[in-house]
C-alpha cells in the first residue's frame, strides 16, 4: 500500500465543478477532487499544453462560485487506465499542486470544499460541533484539573 504523501485530505467533487485552465485556447476540465494543497484532473494523453500554463481557476457550472488565478505546478501523471485494445478512453490523472495562494484564496478554496464536495460537509458541521463543545471541554479538562486528577489518583490511599 502506498504511503499518503499530501499535507491536506482530498475531498470527491460533485458533479459541475470544474478548473479552467489559462491557456490558448482556454481549457475547461471536469475536477476529480480537490484539497487545501492541490486537485487531481482527468485529461486526455495528448494534453501537452498543461505544460505552459501557469494559473488555474475552479469554477460551477451555474455560476454560483468562481475562484481564479490560482498559481499551480504538476506533481504527478499517471496512466489512468490500463493499456489494453478495448479501452476506448486512453488519459492520464494530473496531480496539481497549488502554489503560494493568498489568504483570500485560501478563504475561497475552504468555501469550495464546503460546499462543493462529498465529504465537506461533513467536515463543516464537525468543525462548528467542536468549536461549540471547546468551552466546555476546555474547562472541564484543562491542563490543571487534568494534573490534579491525575495527581489525586497516583497519590490515593487504599481502601
Amino acid at each position: 500500500m502506498p504511503i499518503e504523501r499530501r499535507k491536506h485530505r482530498r475531498f470527491q467533487v460533485k458533479d459541475n465543478a470544474f478548473t479552467v485552465i489559462n491557456s490558448d485556447p482556454v481549457k475547461v476540465v471536469p475536477i476529480i477532487d480537490i484539497g487545501m494543497g492541490g486537485l487531481g484532473i482527468y485529461l486526455d494523453d495528448g494534453a501537452r499544453w498543461l505544460d505552459t500554463s501557469s494559473k488555474l481557476e475552479i469554477m460551477v457550472a451555474d455560476c454560483s462560485f468562481y475562484l481564479e488565478k490560482l498559481p499551480f505546478q504538476i506533481v504527478a501523471n499517471v496512466r489512468a487506465f490500463p493499456d489494453n485494445t478495448s479501452n476506448l478512453m486512453d488519459g492520464r490523472r494530473y496531480s496539481i499542486k497549488f502554489g503560494n495562494l493568498r489568504p483570500a484564496q485560501k478563504a475561497q478554496l475552504k468555501y469550495f470544499i464546503r460546499n462543493y464536495t462529498e465529504g465537506g460537509l461533513i467536515l463543516q458541521f464537525q468543525q462548528k460541533i467542536n468549536q461549540l463543545l471547546h468551552p466546555i471541554w476546555a474547562s472541564k479538562y484543562s491542563s490543571d484539573s487534568c494534573k490534579t486528577g491525575i495527581w489525586q489518583s497516583l497519590h490515593r490511599s487504599p481502601l
